[in-house]
């Protein structure tokens, strides 16, 4: 079985620098569960790929983070990409 973390950098490593930029804006207005906070707009605009995908299991956990890429990936209409994560997950 995959893990969870590969599976989230893999997904995002599909995606274009426009795609991903598009994903970190909305990462920032997408609804969170609660208990949990954001990752401040300047931390994520310096993120590469794989700097991102740590910062989002170091933020929201495994499961959480999986979960909040699949609805940004949505939000963006990167539904694909978003059953993708879903199956590999």
């Amino acid at each position: 079985m995959v893990k969870k973390r590969d599976a989230i950098l893999e997904v995002l490593e599909n995606l274009t620098p426009e795609e991903l930029k598009k994903f970190k804006m909305k990462l920032g207005t997408v609804p969170l569960c609660e208990g949990f906070q954001r990752i401040p707009r300047g931390v994520l605009g310096q993120l590469d790929i794989v700097d991102l995908t740590d910062k989002l299991v170091a933020f929201y956990r495994e499961d959480q983070a999986t979960k909040l890429v699949v609805t940004v990936l949505l939000d963006i209409g990167m539904q694909e990409e978003a059953e993708r994560l879903q199956r590999a997950a």
